[in-house]
């Protein structure tokens, strides 16, 4: 898979992923204001003196649902957050092959010394971020190669 279809396919989950977080958003207001409206329903009849039996069905029934909006909305922040994992996921993935393709325009004597600088940088990912830069992989190779010189 090249470089194009690999960004055509994180671009595509991407959609589709904030797709579905728009759909749960929506969701989650829809049922807010509806719970909203039944409860001042509500409180409505029994201000004007309607069944006590109504009235608090009513009452209980907006409660409910503004419990139930509030759950939506629980949802929809961990799906919200979860897809930011995934496509940063996605992104350095894509990153990866992005800087493994790019070695093969290296120079064959520097490569090795390169393909290290990287797969250094790949494991210390999780240390404090530091943007790999043509720059600092061209540095990073030609510390390698000096420390091998006598």
């Amino acid at each position: 898979m090249d470089a194009k279809q690999t960004a055509a396919y994180i671009e595509a989950y991407y959609k589709t992923n904030q797709s579905h977080v728009a759909w749960s958003f929506w969701a989650s207001l829809s049922a807010l204001v509806v719970g909203l409206v039944v409860l001042v329903v509500g409180v409505v009849l029994a201000f004007r003196g309607s069944a006590p039996a109504v009235s608090i069905t009513t009452t209980a029934a907006g409660v409910l649902t503004q419990f139930i909006s509030a759950g939506f909305f629980y949802l929809y922040n961990k799906n919200l957050r979860q897809l930011n994992v995934f496509y940063q996921k996605l992104v350095q993935h894509q990153d990866l092959l992005f800087a493994f393709g790019l070695t093969g325009h290296i120079k064959e004597e520097d490569r090795a010394d390169v393909i290290k600088g990287l797969i250094g940088a790949l494991l210390s990912r999780s240390a404090p971020s530091v943007e790999l830069t043509p720059e600092l992989v061209k540095a990073m190779a030609e510390s390698r190669a000096a420390d091998r010189r006598p």
